[in-house]
């Protein structure tokens, strides 16, 4: 039998209001002003740390790790299920207008919202809790903070997820990002699995998250002093003044106070958040020049009678109006190249919708695209295969005879002259604790039976304009490395896997050690 809940300690909800009040006096009195860091400083910092598990990194949940609440994403499903009537509507949001001016506690406020999971099975709202993962909540982990939690495993440390959310909001994330150690606020449970609509006690906020961190560490073996703790809401002063090493997050009013009073560093990001009219205007408009210039680009191909110079004049100006109108830069290393042999195959790592503007940019002429046979009879396909060339592919059987056949339309593209442009992974990876997905052979064969080399393009950081699933791009650099042409010539289908690995690992190295600028 599940523990009944206890009564929530007023003490201790006096006692974070009273360091969130204290921290906003002191700034109000301080002309300093709390410094701005960057992740690579934090980077750094963890780089000199101790290593091993006795350091310990704790990270909030909702507002540090992901931008905005899971609750709300939970909360928009069930709109859109019509779970909610409209009572529960009006008072679902007079509660969160009371909690934002302070006349209700958050604690009070997720209970509330437990309240309405009274019934609900366990299994349900896990399974729930996946599916509005991959649906929404993946998009908005932030890049920035999967790059710290990366370089805390690559030290060694022991990493925990602390959140007052509970544990189907938080542990598909926890998952995706690798990590074990996650505490929660945790629903009561009948014998069968059957929400009672309660929490039990302690609740994860405020002091009831610092007594569970402080007792983390100590079953750890650790220190407060080796901690490092990653938060953005004004109730977490109090741990964030225990430990030795605090980086507010994102952080609220009173806890910026806080850190300009402490002389705390501050993380701020902003590569995710919501579509504002500006970004949408920004993004439609790059997005909605396709059209002029692809009227443009038909009717000089017409006076030349060169379709292909239509192209080339058309496709290199969108991918540019596309990428200045969302205000995204390419930082590009070794710019030569891209033009040291043509026409080539070009391999570039997949994790978002953006990547192909990006090459596109880069490769700017006299490009082909691949398609999978089904899509012939795609309108938007066959529009724009009347002004680019398209090899449509067939998928081949387990012969090297069935695969070079399939890969036909290809090759004789790539002897008209064009390049290629291709992804080898096949789809944009989903997890962003990998560097590399696993890559696929058939780019390989199409360089290896047109005899042209393969051009290794190195996207570092394309999630820092948008998630997996994005379908806005943000404004930010990408950073982008063109490595040495691939020769092929001396390939076989016997050593290809070989050649593949080699290539594969090309990534893995620059990933690992950026070059230096041209």
């Amino acid at each position: 039998m599940a523990r009944k809940p206890s009564e929530p300690g007023a003490a201790d909800r006096a006692e974070a209001r009273q360091d969130a009040a204290e921290a906003l006096a002191e700034a109000a009195t301080s002309r300093r002003s709390a410094a701005r860091l960057d992740v690579a400083q934090v980077l750094e910092a963890i780089a000199a740390a101790p290593p091993g598990p006795k350091t310990i990194a704790v990270f909030d949940f909702d507002g540090t790790l992901i931008n905005g609440y899971s609750a709300s994403v939970f909360f928009q499903h069930q709109l859109r299920r019509r779970e909610m009537g409209a009572l529960d509507l009006a008072e679902a949001m007079t509660a969160m207008a009371r909690s934002v001016a302070g006349a209700i506690e958050m604690q009070d406020l997720l209970a509330q919202a437990i309240g309405k999971w009274k019934g609900k099975r366990e299994d349900a709202l896990e399974a729930l809790g996946e599916k509005l993962f991959d649906k929404s909540l993946a998009d908005k982990v932030y890049p920035e903070m999967v790059a710290i939690l990366m370089a805390h495993r690559k030290a060694g440390h022991t990493i925990a997820i602390a959140s007052s959310a509970t544990r189907f909001q938080v542990e598909p994330t926890a998952r995706f990002l690798g990590v074990e150690n996650v505490m929660t606020s945790v629903c009561e449970t009948d014998d069968q699995g059957v929400l009672t609509g309660k929490l039990l006690e302690p609740q994860m906020w405020g002091p009831g998250k610092e007594a569970a961190v402080r007792s983390f560490v100590r079953q750890r073996k650790g220190k407060l002093a080796d901690t490092w703790f990653y938060a953005d809401g004004d109730e977490e002063i109090g741990l964030m003044e225990a430990v030795g090493h605090p980086v507010p997050t994102n952080p609220g009013r009173a806890l910026a106070a806080a850190a300009k009073a402490n002389g705390w560093g501050v993380l701020r990001h902003e590569s995710r958040g919501k579509a504002t009219p500006e970004l949408l205007t920004r993004f439609a408009t790059g997005l909605f020049s396709l059209m002029p210039l692809l009227y443009t680009g038909f009717a000089w191909g017409m006076m030349t009678r060169d379709k292909r110079a239509g192209a080339n004049m058309a496709l290199p100006a969108w991918a540019d109006s596309v990428l200045l109108a969302s205000n995204v830069k390419l930082n590009v290393v070794g710019k030569k190249n891209l033009w040291a042999q043509r026409p080539a195959v070009f391999l570039f790592n997949h994790r978002n919708n953006f990547d192909a503007f990006f090459v596109g940019a880069l490769v700017r002429t006299d490009l082909a695209a691949i398609g999978k046979a089904e899509l012939k009879t795609n309108p938007i396909t066959r529009m724009m295969a009347q002004f680019m060339p398209v090899a449509f592919v067939e998928r081949g059987g387990g012969s090297a005879a069935e695969a070079a056949k399939a890969l036909r339309p290809v090759t004789e593209l790539i002897e008209q002259g064009y390049s290629i442009m291709v992804a080898p992974e096949g789809t944009r990876v989903r997890d962003m604790t990998v560097p590399l997905g696993p890559f696929k052979k058939g780019p390989f064969h199409m360089a290896m039976q047109a005899g042209v080399p393969l051009v290794p393009i190195v996207i570092r950081n394309a999630l820092d304009v948008g998630g997996r699933n994005a379908t806005l791009m943000r404004s930010g650099t990408v950073d982008i490395a063109v490595l040495p042409p691939v020769q092929t010539g001396a390939w076989s289908a016997r050593t290809i896997d070989r050649h593949m690995a080699d290539v594969r690992q090309m990534y893995l190295d620059t990933l690992e050690s950026w070059p230096d600028g041209d």
